[in-house]
């Protein structure tokens, strides 16, 4: 999350090829600005949502709901500036503020770190903005807070392309690679407009979705001594792997030596680090940012995550996902997880464990372990990197 950055969801607009109201239209079970917000959220200071009419029936977002300052729907740039005043007279500490239509659903877990980046190496500059497939993405940008000013003046003038008025703002694009979708390459600012486009956002979302899997165990069960070895296998063998450390203690600093700084070491590209009542996401040394969120839901934690094959979560025991036990001798005390939670379809343990209802592996069998964790979750089997 960079520092002093905040973001507006557009959802102004009257969504007539979808029937009004896109924003709230389903995908994949969910309102489709909720996709958007959940890979936007984590990575600003605040966020808020640029709608018109009634802002109650977005109240289960969570977010303040910013109208136009016009009621003539004068477009995007309408809610942009609509987000800039509001931050200034709320926020006034806001340095940038970043845009992003409420219908792109897949946007850039990156977006705001490189814009960013982008902006500050432009001084002259008042925005960046995204291209994808040589196509600038007009109100996908970061905003300093002085364009406010000549975005105002424009659309009191009755110009509304926003192309007019990013050139006018001296801006700087910054490019976009195609995201995997399963195989497929997808545009990273994809956004739905049409019922077409609903339905390969759909498959879209099914095919992008991560397999995640749990390692579970009671304390001094060895579950981040598993979880490192597996993550060092399913990368050696070619898979992008991220993880999710659960901790029932709040983590005071991430430093080398610690489970987390494990997962990375062995090869995981991400590390989630959730605690009761907050958590961060670790992509390398830099100085954590953390979030306040009392019991984050973990598929807002892996929702949040760049995109990997494989996602491994820590602890959760009661988390509903496929799970591997690790049970040793000496653990802390509490029976095994295997007789009464179904989601558990391998053992890993330092004992002879007949009758068990699942595979019993031994705990150094990281090759058969991992073979059960991709037959489980549905990915090749392959014995080295594709």
């Amino acid at each position: 999350m960079s520092h002093g950055i905040a973001g507006v969801l557009l959802a102004g607009g009257l969504g007539r090829r979808l029937g009004g109201d896109k924003a709230l239209v389903a995908l994949a079970g969910r309102p489709l600005v909720w996709h958007t917000a959940r890979r936007l959220k984590p990575q600003v200071e605040m966020l808020i949502l640029n709608a018109n009419g009634d802002p109650d029936r977005f109240a289960w977002l969570g977010l303040p709901v910013v109208a136009d300052e016009s009621g003539d729907f004068a477009g995007p740039l309408a809610g942009v500036l609509a987000g800039l005043n509001w931050f200034k007279r709320e926020r006034p500490d806001v340095r940038a503020m970043v845009s992003v239509s409420a219908d792109a659903p897949f946007i850039p877990h990156d977006l705001v770190d490189r814009l960013d980046a982008a902006l500050a190496a432009h001084p002259d500059a008042r925005v960046a903005v995204a291209q994808s497939r040589s196509r600038r993405h007009h109100v996908i940008g970061l905003w300093r807070p002085d364009a406010a000013g000549d975005i105002a003046f424009q659309l009191a003038r009755g110009e509304r392309k926003a192309e007019t008025m990013v050139d006018r703002l001296g801006a700087v694009s910054v490019p976009f690679e195609d995201f995997d979708l399963g195989g497929e390459a997808g545009d990273p600012f994809f956004n739905v407009n049409t019922p077409e486009d609903l339905a390969f956002a759909e498959s879209a979302v099914a095919r992008a979705k991560p397999r995640v899997v749990g390692v579970a165990g009671w304390k001094n069960s060895g579950k981040t001594t598993l979880v490192v070895k597996l993550v060092g296998e399913l990368v050696r063998r070619g898979y992008r792997v991220s993880t999710v450390k659960h901790s029932h203690h709040e983590i005071a600093s991430e430093t080398e030596g610690t489970d987390s700084a494990r997962h990375r070491e062995a090869g995981a590209q991400q590390v989630a680090l959730v605690t009761p009542s907050r958590w961060a996401l670790v992509s390398g040394a830099d100085r954590i940012v953390w979030r306040d969120e009392r019991e984050a839901p973990l598929e807002d934690v892996v929702a949040a995550l760049a995109p990997a094959d494989v996602v491994i979560v820590e602890g959760m025991k009661s988390a509903q996902i496929p799970k591997i036990e690790v049970r040793r001798l000496g653990q802390g005390d509490g029976g095994p997880l295997a007789e009464r939670d179904p989601e558990v379809f391998a053992v890993a343990s330092d004992q002879d464990l007949r009758g068990a209802r699942v595979p019993v592996f031994s705990i150094d069998d990281v090759g058969g372990l991992t073979d059960s964790l991709l037959a489980k979750v549905g990915l090749p089997l392959r014995k080295e990197a594709s």
